[in-house]
């Protein structure tokens, strides 16, 4: 059934209104480990999200096809819900583009560029293993109506993941980063491998924290990790429910007046543009907190209705966001390093998110690794400890902000952030 038999049909059935999120993926996976290739898949998707208001009730469905069962199913289901919620659905087709074919991936070169790479890993005596992955993702957005409606979107990422293990006397140590561009040549792969080779041999050997506050750098993977889970305190979903701790305080001064979160799906450098969300309304570039001040939460249509507001285009399967990051300084991280000259450096957390990172409470506890800084240098790593703060202290302590945003996933990405007297707590104690 072609999309347009597929409206015809549903104004057939007596259904009002009708539109259709059809999301097309196409993915290439590869995974070398020691040179042996574990994996190497190139897979294409079709799905859509579609939702139809039928007797003044909207209803909504998922599908990875088109068919006249779907429209009996939407049918189904407005007849038996007693929820009266009607939806809107756009109207206006001046920003109609005409659609366009998919872009097909090939990954015959990129495999041989993985096996070059792994030649690096002679130079290292140190390493056991090598594991590179990488993908390339593209994703075209295509949003059609019974009101005549007809607009794509598409976006094209490309992620490295280089993992790293080094025996230790007391077992392994393992590494791994993830680097997520809009571009293949910014992942800067062999660049990046041999530093991370150098900083998982640094972090082979690592020596015991003592429980005490610490002046910290956190590193962009990690605070990327905290702003994703920021964005359940400030969904209208959560505040409507009062399951987050930034309930009413809109125009209040949070956090440190070096803070400031930006949502900009419209930025094509990064890797969430998006020029619509999966409502179909228009992305923009908003400040979502400012030197501090929290500027407006985020809504969909259907929280925007229940609360009389207007939607902020946030709607993805719920409220989410796309290219939100705090605005980064000036320095770079060695020139961090050099000004927090002792502390430590925090590149990775692990912890069950919904409960280490508490919306409701704002409460942080992470269980980290990363290194010792010593005279402004990486001394070694350091036994996994355990951080407990909240997200106001995190964000008011804050004494700089290195110069450059890394995204490990499209939703939120982050610069390092340089933050004083943060709570650590030494992983071998009882």
């Amino acid at each position: 059934m072609t999309n347009q038999e597929f409206l015809d049909k549903a104004k057939e059935k007596g259904i009002s209104n009708i539109q259709v999120v059809e999301v097309t993926q196409n993915v290439g996976q590869i995974e070398l480990i020691n040179k042996t290739l574990e994996t190497y898949e190139v897979s294409n998707h079709i799905s859509y999200q579609i939702k139809a208001e039928y007797n003044g009730k909207t209803v909504k469905a998922t599908s990875d096809y088109l068919d006249e069962s779907i429209l009996d199913l939407l049918i189904m289901k407005a007849t038996t819900t007693d929820s009266k919620y009607q939806d809107e659905y756009l109207q206006d087709t001046s920003n109609n583009n005409e659609i366009t074919d998919t872009f097909q991936i090939e990954m015959s070169k990129d495999l041989d560029t993985l096996k070059k790479l792994d030649d690096i890993r002679a130079q290292y005596k140190q390493i056991s293993n090598l594991t590179l992955s990488y993908s390339e993702i593209y994703t075209k957005k295509h949003i059609f109506n019974s009101n005549g409606v007809n607009i794509e979107t598409d976006s094209h990422i490309y992620e490295f993941v280089p993992e790293i293990v080094v025996p230790t006397k007391d077992g392994v140590n393992d590494y791994d980063r993830v680097y997520l561009k809009t571009s293949k040549d910014e992942l800067n792969m062999e660049y990046n491998l041999k530093k991370d080779i150098e900083m998982a041999i640094k972090q082979a050997t690592k020596e015991k924290l003592q429980t005490k506050k610490y002046n910290v750098i956190i590193d962009s993977t990690v605070m990327s990790t905290i702003l994703s889970n920021m964005i359940k305190m400030i969904s209208a979903n959560n505040i409507r429910l009062k399951l987050s701790c930034l309930e009413n305080k809109i125009g209040q001064k949070l956090f440190s007046d070096k803070i400031t979160i930006i949502e900009d799906p419209t930025d094509k450098k990064y890797p969430g543009m998006t020029k619509f969300d999966d409502e179909g309304t228009s992305t923009s570039r908003k400040e979502v907190i400012k030197d501090g001040v929290l500027k407006t939460y985020l809504y969909n249509i259907k929280e925007a209705k229940e609360q009389g507001k207007q939607t902020t285009g946030n709607g993805y399967s719920g409220i989410s966001t796309k290219n939100m990051y705090i605005k980064p300084g000036e320095k770079s991280l060695n020139e961090l390093f050099e000004k927090l000259k002792d502390g430590i450096y925090i590149t990775d957390c692990m912890g069950s998110m919904e409960t280490a990172i508490n919306a409701n409470t704002g409460t942080i506890s992470l269980q980290v690794f990363g290194f010792i800084i010593e005279n402004g240098k990486i001394k070694c790593g350091f036994v996994p400890s355990v951080m407990t703060t909240t997200i106001y202290e995190l964000l008011t302590q804050v004494e700089d902000i290195s110069n450059e945003v890394i995204f490990t996933k499209e939703s939120a990405g982050s610069p390092c952030l340089f933050i004083n007297n943060i709570s650590i707590a030494s992983g071998d104690e009882e």
